[in-house]
């Protein structure tokens, strides 16, 4: 681990720790708290594997979007780059908030959980994680997270029609995204899947 100046800001520092020490921390779950919910994931697969094996979703607990702006985590430096935290018990509530169905679809087929009576939808950041920097406050954020199905998760990162799929995605969030203090214009948000092949 070590630490180094953030450019252009010399009272910040930026942490750096070798990702094989990230993932002893977390299979140690060294810095938890009793509240497993609270640990933060560094990828996005990461989070869709500890919400495959979590054995706790509360069926009868709703969930509201508060619709105020959240401030951002630091980032730590990882293998590949700098990557921020994503709160398995923010996608858990995104989850919940869309009955546990496709947003794309709501009709799309899915399939229950082995843990739970609920259905397997996987969370996806509309304004995906990887352009945090370009944002003041915290993009995992309930607001900023949907539930899709397997097909239509893999579509949006890999498929053709991705463009569609966020029309509709945009034209049904823009105002919350907004509430919570993530802006974005929907020719902007294309451009952030076309430049990743998101």
């Amino acid at each position: 681990m070590k630490s180094r100046e953030i450019k252009g800001n010399p009272k910040r520092n930026l942490w750096t720790i070798r990702e094989e020490l990230v993932q002893a921390i977390k299979e140690l779950d060294f810095f938890s708290t009793n509240e497993s919910s609270s640990i933060d994931f560094y990828s996005d697969n990461d989070l869709i594997t500890a919400l495959e094996e979590s054995n706790h979703f509360d069926v009868t607990q709703t969930f509201e979007y508060s619709e105020k702006a959240k401030p951002k985590k630091a980032a730590i430096e990882v293998k590949n780059g700098l990557s921020y935290p994503r709160s398995k018990s923010v996608s858990k509530n995104a989850l919940n908030k869309a009955d546990y169905k496709c947003e794309i679809n709501c009709d799309h087929p899915t399939f229950r959980r082995r843990n739970s009576p609920l259905n397997y939808t996987e969370p996806h950041h509309i304004v995906p994680m990887s352009k945090q920097d370009y944002f003041e406050n915290s993009l995992d954020v309930e607001e900023n997270i949907i539930s899709l199905c397997c097909n239509c998760h893999k579509q949006i990162h890999l498929g053709k029609g991705f463009e569609d799929m966020l029309r509709k995605i945009y034209a049904e969030r823009k105002d919350v995204l907004k509430k919570a203090g993530i802006e974005i214009l929907l020719e902007d948000l294309i451009l952030f899947y076309k430049m990743e092949g998101n």
